[in-house]
């Protein structure tokens, strides 16, 4: 008797020490006080989503059909290497902005998301993206260092940059030159010289039809690079700036898409300048047309009037690691310079400006103007960047007074 209640007892201890190595199985329940969404927790590094049997990678960008073209093409190559399906779809600008909405906050999203490098920090801190570095088994090459405040957050890079297409002011010098100018305005105060050069010459043509600038309505740059032409920049105090928009504004020529009669305008001489994409200079300007950066030259405070497009991960990735390794082939040095040579959208790669390469150097303003170690790419004191795109669209229209605009994106009225 006595020795089965040993081995009863013996028993017992077994199974104590059994359920204290086991894992434990109770749930948290304790309800959580945060918004639905929160940043992810960087702590440690997320376990690996993808599995050893990932066939396929869901992409979505906003590019033109020629564009898509040549990131599809490049992607083959990627597909050949690893046999991985990398199906990319394509929106415009506007319906992006509301089919990348609807994705993040629904988490039903692609493995790769494409948007503006202004929106990558707002929506890392909103909890919409995962950190890509953490992904990564071998450091990616060094963006642009005016690119880094734009991707990186607490300690983290949340997005990868494809392509930069700096704003130039476009104009003839032939006819600048009628309006009293051989160069590009770079103040405010030559800047109402030529509006008034402008009135001039029209009230000794009453039916000839000019403008002094034209600029796409759909976004900020052209009006960036109208503020750096005068020595400002969005992070500053522009009131000076808002106050001659007000007067000026009825001779600007404004565009919602790309517009073809706008380089027919420029060569004939109906308009003055515009500010307009490298990219759109490279593929449609002339010998009759001349290009300026607004900010000046090398050794300035650098470019701020540039578009840089990234790639991110969503929340909802399903396949992080995957989605990453392929980033790193499309955002390579040689696929970077196949796509600058197919699409004139220039490098988001450092080290491309360092090399000496020719399709750098041919640029019409001097290279060292992007690899200025200045944060001028930070977001205007205002928040976000939507908000501050929707003001300046305001603000062009006539919509929006100069302190109209200033409450929109958060500045204080003097």
């Amino acid at each position: 008797m006595l020795k089965r209640k040993n081995y009863w007892l013996l028993f017992a201890v077994l199974l104590l020490a059994l359920t204290s190595l086991s894992p434990s199985m109770e749930l948290d329940t304790t309800e959580g006080t945060d918004p639905p969404r929160q940043p992810q927790s960087l702590s440690e590094q997320p376990d690996s989503r993808d599995k050893d049997s990932v066939t396929s990678l869901n992409i979505r960008v906003s590019m033109s059909g020629a564009e898509l073209k040549e990131l599809q093409r490049i992607s083959s190559n990627y597909t050949l290497s690893t046999g991985i399906q990398v199906l990319i779809s394509n929106a415009d600008n506007e319906e992006n902005a509301e089919v990348l909405k609807q994705e993040l906050t629904t988490g039903e999203s692609p493995d790769i998301i494409m948007t503006d490098g202004r929106n990558i920090r707002d929506l890392a801190t909103r909890g919409y993206l995962l950190p890509v570095d953490v992904y990564q088994s071998v450091p990616g090459s060094a963006p642009l260092t005016v690119l880094i405040p734009q991707m990186q957050w607490n300690g983290y890079d949340w997005g990868i940059p494809l392509d930069v297409d700096p704003y130039v002011l476009v104009y003839s010098p032939q006819h600048l030159a009628e309006l009293g100018f051989a160069e590009v305005p770079a103040s405010l105060e030559e800047w109402s010289l030529l509006l008034n050069q402008l009135r001039e010459h029209q009230q000794k043509e009453p039916g000839k039809e000019q403008y002094l600038l034209a600029m796409d309505s759909r976004n900020p740059y052209g009006f960036s690079a109208l503020l750096e032409s005068m020595g400002h920049r969005m992070t500053g105090d522009y009131t000076s700036v808002l106050e001659w928009v007000q007067v000026a504004r009825s001779y600007f020529y404004l565009s919602s898409r790309f517009n073809p009669e706008m380089w027919d305008m420029l060569q004939s001489g109906r308009l003055a300048l515009a500010a307009l994409p490298l990219s759109e200079w490279r593929l449609h300007g002339d010998a009759s047309l001349s290009a300026k950066a607004p900010g000046g030259t090398a050794g300035s405070a650098g470019y701020e009037a540039m578009h840089s497009r990234f790639f991110a991960l969503p929340a909802g990735s399903a396949h992080p690691e995957t989605a990453v390794n392929w980033l790193a082939y499309i955002t390579s040095p040689t696929a970077q310079m196949e796509w600058l040579e197919n699409t004139q959208r220039l490098p988001a790669l450092e080290e491309l400006y360092r090399s000496g390469l020719p399709e750098i150097a041919g640029l019409p303003f001097d290279g060292n103007l992007l690899l200025t170690e200045d944060e001028i790419t930070e977001q205007p004191a205002g928040g976000r960047w939507d908000a501050v795109s929707a003001a300046v669209t305001l603000l062009l229209t006539g919509k929006l007074d100069a302190a109209g605009y200033k409450s929109s994106i958060g500045l204080e009225s003097e």
